[in-house]
């Protein structure tokens, strides 16, 4: 446990800080109501003993019970903050931080549940979230008592962890899905393409038109990271993807990677080294290697804004000898934040500049590009939550094509949206639509592509 000895303190502290904030909460920060008896009657008497239990210093207990009713009462707040506080006296903070955040979705000023996020921050080693969060509670002014309890927990999200060689987190997924595309080998869709260069149309062979099919699939992945100190930590991690279409077996996509990074946190900033190697799979057999270097930096401005920054040198390499012309490195870099809007919104951007070296012999030379992301994520009720993005890319070549008279141009652009349902805690449901499409001065690299899929998504945490 990462409070020790301390977590007594914190345990008090707390108690006292609730006690005295709900005689007289500032405004905008009220506490939940009491069920009404009438209705909630059952809730109450397993709240109650579950309270009982805790005072008789049984929290494992308290929290077993609790759990055991979660799918009869999730999304009622009463409940999800007792099962939240429960988690973390139990010694589970990351199973608080889930609670919690549904109290918080429907009712963002719940100051106990607020604090008591906080206090999971703390004992999942985030102090840079921890700290935010006191901070926030701070800036709304609370009576004095409040004020002291909450300094104290500010102190310990800035003071050095300790035993911080003892920290160490893990979690990982795994889903099975089932969809359908448009165009599953990203195909043109007309089949006789003109080049001017020869002065006629090309007919393309059957496999490079648009194709369409059903798919089915398995993905998933985990990570580790473990702490050195107060400030640096590795982590360690792999995501694999298998997707087999039901009829155009020659453009299964599948693909694994694996990762080492060392991390670094002091205050508000957050730093990152990253070591990637991947290789995906086309029609069953090896198609590409891929190797990246990625230094990362995450600086909390507020405790509603982010600033990131992205940089990532790598290469490609194909292992087809006739895919070898698109051999190359590449370096790109990212810059743009995240916001918190609300306690149930938050939106991020970013803008990209690269640079693709062409290093196989492609006879449109080497890559010029600039491109951005914007997106964002919306808790829509206890259970269901809501997700967007929009990516944008334009690119440029350095290479005359003989073949068809120009410097090859290309636009990108791809949408994206989910709904995901949790079914638990640990299970969802996720439906997931897409649109992709590429124009290009150069006919045979324009494609689109709309894509459906559900997905089941079972995570360990």
């Amino acid at each position: 446990m990462l409070f020790s000895c301390r977590g007594v303190v914190l345990s008090a502290a707390l108690a006292l800080a609730h006690a005295s904030w709900a005689a007289g909460p500032p405004s905008g920060l009220e506490l939940a109501q009491a069920p009404e008896d009438t209705t909630r009657s059952a809730l109450a008497e397993l709240i109650a003993g579950a309270n009982a239990l805790s005072g008789a210093g049984k929290p494992a207990e308290a929290y077993e019970l609790l759990l055991s009713a979660e799918d009869t009462y999730i999304g009622t707040i009463e409940f999800d903050y007792a099962l939240g506080r429960a988690a973390l006296e139990a010694g589970h903070p990351d199973k608080a931080t889930l609670a919690l955040s549904r109290v918080l979705a429907q009712d963002p000023g719940h100051a106990g549940a607020s604090i008591d996020m906080g206090r999971a921050y703390l004992a999942l080693g985030d102090n840079v979230r921890a700290r935010s969060t006191f901070e926030r509670l701070l800036a709304l002014d609370p009576p004095p008592p409040i004020r002291a309890q909450l300094q104290a927990f500010l102190d310990i999200a800035n003071a050095p962890l300790s035993p911080p060689a003892n920290r160490s987190f893990s979690q990982g997924y795994l889903a099975a899905l089932l969809g359908y595309s448009n165009n599953v080998n990203q195909a043109p869709s007309q089949s006789a393409i003109f080049v001017p260069g020869l002065g006629s149309n090309f007919q393309l062979p059957g496999q490079n038109v648009k194709k369409p099919d059903s798919f089915a699939g398995l993905q998933g992945g985990m990570d580790l990271s473990r702490a050195l100190n107060d400030t640096f930590s590795v982590a360690f991690g792999g995501e694999f993807l298998g997707r087999r279409n039901f009829h155009e077996s020659d453009f299964n996509v599948g693909g694994f990677g694996a990762y080492l990074g060392l991390n670094a946190v002091k205050g508000a900033h957050a730093a990152r080294v990253q070591a990637l190697a991947a290789r995906d799979y086309l029609g069953g057999t090896a198609n590409r290697n891929l190797e990246n270097l990625t230094f990362g930096y995450t600086g909390t401005v507020s405790p509603a804004t982010q600033v990131l920054a992205t940089l990532q040198g790598g290469r490609q390499r194909f292992v087809p000898g006739d895919f070898r012309i698109y051999d190359a490195d590449f370096i790109v870099l990212s810059v743009g934040g995240t916001r918190r809007v609300d306690g149930t919104l938050s939106v991020f951007a970013l803008v990209s500049t690269g640079y693709q070296n062409d290093v196989g012999g492609n006879p449109d030379g080497n890559r010029d590009l600039v491109g951005f992301q914007v997106g964002g994520e919306a808790i829509l009720g206890p259970r269901l939550k809501a997700t967007a993005a929009a990516v944008g890319e334009r690119s440029k070549y350095d290479k005359f094509d003989l073949a068809f008279q120009t410097e090859r141009r290309d636009l990108r652009r791809a949408f994206e949206g989910s709904l995901q349902y949790f079914l638990d805690r640990d299970w969802s449901l996720r439906l997931l639509a897409s649109y992709a499409f590429t124009r290009s001065n150069v006919p045979i690299y324009e494609y689109d592509r709309a894509e459906g899929m559900v997905m089941l998504r079972r995570d360990f945490r």
